[in-house]
């Protein structure tokens, strides 16, 4: 049992560290204790950690197609919870991605096509975390240039301007609502309305809040940190010693 643990806890964190090097702004996250898999990416620049499964209420069976109503997808997230046994940790500060001032100051609801604001397309500022995952971290297309004028990257019925879905699960899907995405704050010019994130053309509005969008769960800062350079060669040292006095006891 000894070695099979040392060998689970090595495997987590070389995984880690491979995933942090190959995609500094996602770096992967075991939430559960699973071998060879992440349950969550850390985002470097907006610290925060977004759940891997962008449908999770879906997949996890809360929800039958994971669309809710604002204060659904709300009440999911923040019950949201996940155990990991073999660091004794529980990860469960959950929240829908939140927006703020562009200007750091006051909102900004005029609609446009330059990310000046709010709501509209070309919404790159760290500011709006859903825009920011959408068009920086992913690299993905507007629907839009920032003139206004139609990109080309939406062909047709069945397409999307969401070329990348990086190494999430459960972004895309040729229907049109299960592309919206909640976000968490109201909608400043009517109490009844929220912001949401549209995938498939790159743009931030608000609708009724008792619309079915779907809800991307993300915790604040990094739920599980990778240790330093220094730490983990310590840790693998430490666990190879570990391993090592299990054998001759065997």
């Amino acid at each position: 049992m000894t070695i099979r643990t040392t060998l689970i806890a090595s495997s987590l964190i070389a995984a880690s560290l491979i995933s942090g090097t190959a995609q500094a702004a996602l770096q992967g996250r075991d939430l559960n204790g699973s071998v060879g898999s992440f349950e969550a990416y850390y985002d470097t620049v907006l610290d925060i950690t977004w759940l891997a499964d962008a449908n999770y209420a879906k997949t996890s069976g809360y929800d039958v197609d994971g669309r809710m109503t604002w204060a659904a997808a709300n009440t999911w997230a923040a019950n949201l919870s996940f155990y990991n046994p073999f660091t004794n940790q529980t990860f469960a500060d959950w929240r829908l991605p939140d927006v703020k001032p562009v200007n750091g100051t006051s909102f900004n609801y005029s609609f446009g096509f330059d990310g000046s604001g709010e709501v509209g397309y070309n919404i790159a500022s760290p500011q709006s975390e859903m825009a920011h995952l959408f068009y920086v971290t992913l690299g993905n297309p507007s629907i839009y240039t920032p003139s206004g004028a139609p990109s080309g990257c939406y062909v047709g019925s069945g397409d999307s301007c969401l070329d990348n879905i990086g190494p999430f699960s459960n972004v895309s899907s040729y229907l049109y609502e299960s592309l919206i995405f909640w976000s968490a704050p109201e909608y400043g010019l009517n109490p009844s309305d929220a912001l949401f994130y549209d995938m498939r053309f790159g743009y931030q509005y608000a609708s009724n809040v008792e619309n079915s969008f779907r809800a991307w769960a993300v915790s604040p800062g990094d739920v599980a940190a990778v240790p330093e350079a220094q730490t983990y060669a310590l840790m693998l040292a430490g666990l190879g010693l570990i391993g090592w006095r299990a054998r001759r006891r065997g």
